[in-house]
C-alpha cells in the first residue's frame, strides 16, 4: 500500500473511532448468533477451548458446581523492586509407588518437570490472598519433585506483580473486576522468584498473550473494567486521553479488538474472554512492552506464552487487519496471520535473551499441529485455524520450547495422546518439546504416570502438568514423589 494512503486510511479510522468513543463510554454491542450445540463432550471441550483455551476450558468444565476451600492468608509484606526503563502406539511399564529419599540420590535426572500454576490454582474472586497461599503451594510443588513452575502474572491485561504497565490483578484482592488495580501489599512474583529459587526451582513467567479482558460472571460485575492507574488495556485502546471517566491513549474504540469475518467486533460477555487482534500494531507493541518490563524487573528463568493465537479461523477482520491484508480469506490471508503471531514470539524471543540471557522462553500450543489423521472426530488445527505455526518457531530458533496441550477433547484418549505427542517431536529441530499432561479427566494416578513414561521412553526432553489445581484436587503430589518423580531431576542445559 501507498505509504500516504496508509496514513490517511489510518487517520480516518481513529477519527472514526473517536467518534464512537464520545457516543458510547463503556462499548458493548450484540453477541454472534450461538454456534449449534456440539454432539460429543469432545467436541464441547474444543468448543469452549475455542475462546476460553483450553487451560481454562479443562478448568471451567471440571469445576462447575464444585467448591474449594483455602487457607487463611497472612499479613503481607512489601518487597522493594526496583525500577527499570523499558527496551524495545508406544508401550509402557506404570510407574508404582516406591518408598525412597530422594535427598540420598547422588546422580538426579536430566528432566524439565513443569507445572502449570494459574492463577485460578491459588487466588480467588471471593476472599484477599497472601504469601501464605503460595507457600502451600510451593511447599507441595516440592515435596512433589517439579523443578519448574510456569507462573501466572498476566491473565487478562491485569498483572501478578507490581506494575508496571498493568494493574494488579482484582483476583489478589478478592473480587472478580471491581478492585482492579488495588495494591495487595506483597509482590507475589517476587515472592515466589525468592522462595523457589532457594529450594532450586525455576519460575517462569506466564503470560496470557492476547486475551484482553475477562468479563466477570453475570450478576457479580459491569462487563467493561473500572478506571485504574496505570489505566487497563481495554481503556488504553478504548478511549482517547481527553475522556475523564477512563482516560485512555489511542481512542480506538472497537478497532483494536478481534472481528469475525462479518465484520462485526468480539463482543464484551460475561465469563468470557474479550480478545485483542495481532493485527493491530499497537496492540503487538503494547503486548511485547509488557513482556519486557517483567524480563528487565525480574529475575525469571523464561517466560512461557499462552493464548499465542488468534481466537478461531473466522478472526480478525478488524479494520486495521483489513487495510493490511485485504477482507477476504485467503491463503495469503492465512500467511499474514500467522506472521503476525510468529512476531510477537520472535520479539519476546530476542528481548528476553538480551536481558535475560539464560532464560528461557517456551510456548504452551495446540495440540493438534495440522491434520495429520491422527483424531476420531472434527476438529481445528493450530497451524490451519488458529494462525499458530508451533512447528515453524522451532524450526527458525525463535523459541526454546514448546508444550503442546495434551489434554481435553480427543487428547484425553491415550492412544490420541501418545500419536499427537510424537507428532510435535517429529518438528523438534533441534529445540524441545515438552507434552502436556493433565489429569482433570482422569481418575486413577496411573493414568498420569503412563504418560510420564511414555513421553520419556519417546525422548522427550520433560513434560508439563496441568495444573497445580488437578493435583491437588486428586492428592497426588506424594504420588510423584514416591513414583515417577523418586529420583530428583535437573532441568536440562540449552545447548543452542
Amino acid at each position: 500500500m501507498n505509504p500516504k494512503r496508509s496514513i490517511v486510511w489510518k487517520l480516518l479510522l481513529l477519527l472514526c473511532s473517536v467518534v464512537l468513543t464520545l457516543h458510547t463510554p463503556h462499548i458493548q454491542i450484540r453477541a454472534e448468533p450461538p454456534m449449534p450445540q456440539p454432539a460429543t463432550p469432545e467436541a464441547q471441550f474444543e468448543r469452549v477451548a475455542s475462546i476460553m483455551g483450553r487451560a481454562d476450558a479443562a478448568y471451567w468444565l471440571a469445576r462447575q458446581g464444585s467448591a474449594k476451600t483455602w487457607p487463611a492468608a497472612v499479613p503481607s509484606p512489601t518487597p522493594h523492586i526496583p525500577n527499570a526503563s523499558l527496551a524495545t502406539n508406544t508401550n509402557v511399564s506404570v510407574y508404582l509407588p516406591i518408598i525412597q529419599n530422594p535427598l540420598v540420590e547422588k546422580n538426579p535426572m536430566i528432566e524439565r518437570r513443569a507445572i502449570w500454576l494459574t492463577r485460578f490454582d491459588w487466588t480467588s474472586a471471593t476472599r484477599v490472598v497472601g504469601p501464605a497461599d503460595l507457600d502451600t503451594a510451593l511447599d507441595n510443588i516440592a515435596s512433589a519433585g517439579f523443578n519448574t513452575i510456569l507462573f501466572q502474572v498476566r491473565g487478562n491485561g491485569d498483572a501478578f506483580y507490581t506494575p508496571g504497565l498493568e494493574p494488579w490483578s482484582a483476583r489478589l484482592t478478592g473480587s472478580y473486576a471491581a478492585t482492579l488495580g488495588q495494591n495487595p501489599g506483597w509482590d507475589p512474583l517476587a515472592y515466589l522468584i525468592e522462595r523457589a529459587h532457594a529450594r532450586g526451582i525455576e519460575v517462569h513467567a506466564y503470560v496470557n498473550t492476547y486475551p484482553a479482558w475477562l468479563p466477570p460472571p453475570e450478576g457479580q460485575g459491569e462487563l467493561a473494567p473500572p478506571a485504574t492507574t496505570p489505566a487497563h488495556m481495554f481503556d488504553v485502546f478504548t478511549y482517547g486521553p481527553s475522556y475523564d471517566a477512563h482516560p485512555g491513549v489511542y481512542g480506538m474504540g472497537y478497532a483494536w479488538r478481534v472481528y469475525d469475518s462479518n465484520g462485526t467486533p468480539m463482543p464484551l460477555q460475561h465469563n468470557e474472554y474479550l480478545w485483542a487482534s495481532p493485527g493491530v500494531d499497537e496492540v503487538q507493541q503494547h503486548i511485547l512492552a509488557v513482556i519486557t518490563d517483567i524480563v528487565s524487573r525480574y529475575d525469571v528463568d523464561g517466560v512461557h506464552l499462552d493464548f499465542i493465537r488468534y481466537p478461531g479461523p473466522s478472526y480478525s477482520f478488524d479494520p486495521y487487519s483489513n487495510a493490511a491484508a485485504g477482507d477476504t480469506r485467503t491463503a495469503a490471508r492465512d500467511q499474514w496471520q500467522r506472521d503476525r503471531v510468529t512476531w510477537m514470539v520472535a520479539q519476546t524471543y530476542a528481548t528476553t535473551r538480551a536481558y535475560r540471557p539464560n532464560a528461557w522462553v517456551s510456548a504452551a500450543v495446540w495440540p493438534y499441529y495440522t491434520d495429520r489423521g491422527l483424531l476420531p472426530g472434527v476438529a481445528w488445527f493450530g497451524y490451519d485455524h488458529y494462525f499458530q505455526d508451533s512447528h515453524g518457531w522451532l524450526a527458525s530458533g525463535i523459541i526454546d520450547a514448546i508444550m503442546p496441550m495434551l489434554y481435553g477433547g480427543y487428547s484425553d484418549d491415550y492412544d490420541t495422546w501418545v500419536a499427537l505427542m510424537n507428532d510435535h517431536l517429529s518438528a523438534a529441530a533441534g529445540r524441545h518439546v515438552y507434552p502436556g499432561i493433565g489429569g482433570y479427566n482422569m481418575t486413577e494416578f496411573t493414568d498420569l504416570a503412563q504418560r510420564i513414561e511414555a513421553a520419556r521412553a519417546a525422548g522427550a526432553a520433560g513434560h508439563a502438568i496441568f495444573s497445580y489445581d488437578v493435583l491437588a484436587l486428586r492428592g497426588w503430589f506424594d504420588d510423584l514423589a514416591n513414583g515417577p518423580y523418586a529420583t530428583p531431576a535437573q532441568p536440562p542445559p540449552r545447548s543452542w
